[in-house]
């Protein structure tokens, strides 16, 4: 258990620290129902880090 809970922290702190760099805006982290959540921006994708997985969406941008 602690193993589990400190990967997944190293896990967060390296995906904080290289899509900084990448990062369109802030970097918001939660929790959510006891789990940590990271949502952030890298280029035209909005992503959420959740139980240590990445879900990546592509942004809909409205054209007039």
């Amino acid at each position: 258990m602690t193993t589990t809970k400190t990967l997944q922290a190293l896990l967060i702190g390296a995906l904080l620290s290289a899509s900084a760099a990448f990062a369109d805006s802030s970097i918001e982290v939660n929790v959510v129902a006891g789990k940590q959540e990271a949502k952030f921006s890298i280029g035209d994708a909005k992503c959420v880090l959740v139980d240590e997985q990445i879900k990546c969406m592509p942004m809909v941008v409205a054209s007039n």
